[in-house]
């Protein structure tokens, strides 16, 4: 058996800097991870719409502000973005700590939501920068799985701390939110000083001599593989994302079909496959077409809330095992899906629309987060539940047909990307015709 952390020898200092520095920031996101809700009703004493209206326009404004963190991608220097957005998403999240009232509360939100919006996007770009086709796809990879270990490990340790902790239970919560803070602004001061002052002026041929002058939005949604793709990406997180703390839990237990320590237990495997699958697979998928693994992640979604549709109707062990497979073949898909589509769209896309490209790519992530418990808020009351693990089944089935008709459109340079790890401008040829995405972000980490 291949080693599977062989293939980190193959990222320039430059991917393994934003890889070491996001898993610190992965950490800090964990240790509050679950607690948001619980800090502001139970620990802060507000009214109960406060935490909802607070969740509610954190998402709103990670929307919008994902939008306008994109353009300001395609025209700064993205070293200047990942230290202004990291500083504010920490202050944002250290706002929370003093939280007292709703007002406080949701100007948290706010600055929040407006730079967590921006994190992702700015982040996926640097990875987009590597030098081939290859290193981008597993760099997306092994970034899925330093998030989802390192956040698996902050939710751990915040719980340990929030339980049991010195001080008040106020105080402890207060500490968490500014400990999530200080990782942000420490990881927005790292890539500050690890990464090379990038020159964001066009190189002479990227625009100039295509006669192609600035471009925004209109041009992305302009691209129908591209469009097609966010569409995919959309239902894939209403599918997996937008169901694990509502549709999943609410199914599963509205009539006991599993209790709170099954629940519990359907949580640790989603974590713990997600982090498996992508130490054991994350180099081999990269040999596959990325439309096989798209069309093959909706048969085992489908397959999977086949199985949380029995669990629901048994009990005891029997529904805990089912359930618990369900949401393995979930997480496996989970693991292969996002990071290839996240490769795939930023091989596709044009130097000029990278940042908005990626902006788009977390709005379509984040419409179906938000998406998913309202389709489980509308369906769940009606027929035990069934019509929303139908409707996810049917949805699973679309992603997979979408995924074999894509395998006839992409260029084959695109679908299944160079093993020998060719240049950029060579990838990017062969994958649009265009001209590669490289240039001056592919400069390594100049550390000291």
């Amino acid at each position: 058996m291949a080693n599977p952390f062989a293939a980190v020898r193959e990222f320039s200092p430059r991917t393994r800097a934003v890889l070491a520095v996001n898993a610190v920031n992965s950490f800090g996101g964990g240790l509050v991870l679950p607690f948001l809700w619980i800090y502001l009703g139970q620990v802060r004493g507000l009214a109960s719409w406060i935490p909802a209206a607070t969740l509610a326009v954190q998402a709103a404004t990670a929307v919008v502000g994902g939008l306008a963190w994109g353009a300001v991608l395609d025209r700064l220097a993205p070293r200047t973005v990942v230290t202004l957005v990291m500083c504010v998403a920490g202050a944002g999240t250290g706002l929370y700590a003093f939280a007292t009232s709703a007002p406080v509360a949701l100007t948290a939100a706010v600055v929040y939501g407006l730079g967590i919006s921006g994190v992702g996007t700015v982040l996926r770009y640097l990875y987009a920068g590597a030098a081939t086709a290859r290193e981008r796809g597993l760099a997306f990879s092994a970034d899925y799985a330093v998030f989802n270990a390192m956040t698996g490990l902050g939710v751990l340790v915040g719980g340990a701390i929030a339980a049991s902790g010195p001080g008040s239970r106020a105080a402890r919560f207060a500490a968490l939110y500014v400990a999530d803070g200080c990782t942000f602004v420490a990881a927005g001061a790292a890539l500050l000083l690890l990464l090379p002052r990038l020159d964001r002026a066009r190189p002479s041929g990227a625009g100039a001599e295509s006669g192609h002058g600035p471009v925004g939005y209109r041009e992305v949604l302009g691209q129908r593989t591209a469009v097609v793709l966010l569409a995919a990406l959309t239902l894939c997180s209403l599918v997996s994302y937008g169901q694990l703390k509502s549709g999943l839990p609410g199914y599963l237990t509205a009539h006991g079909a599993v209790g709170p320590e099954g629940l519990s237990g359907t949580f640790a495997v989603n974590i713990v496959v997600a982090v498996l699958t992508q130490v054991l697979l994350g180099e081999r998928v990269q040999r596959v077409r990325r439309s096989t693994v798209l069309s093959a992640t909706g048969a085992l979604w489908a397959a999977a809330w086949a199985l949380v549709l029995l669990a629901g109707r048994q009990h005891g062990t029997a529904a805990t095992v089912t359930a618990m497979a369900g949401v393995l073949l979930l997480s496996v898909g989970e693991a292969l899906v996002f990071p290839v589509v996240t490769a795939l769209l930023n091989d596709l896309a044009d130097e000029r629309t990278r940042g908005r490209v990626n902006a788009m790519l977390s709005v379509a992530v984040s419409v179906g987060s938000v998406a998913g418990p309202l389709l489980a808020g509308a369906t769940l009351p009606f027929a035990d539940g069934l019509p929303l693990v139908v409707s996810l089944v049917a949805v699973s089935a679309a992603v997979a047909l979408v995924g074999t008709a894509l395998r006839r459109t992409l260029p084959t340079g695109a679908d299944l990307p160079d093993l020998a790890g060719r240049p950029d401008a060579e990838g990017a040829e062969a994958a649009s015709g265009s001209g590669g995405a490289g240039g001056p972000d592919s400069a390594p980490v100049a550390v000291a």
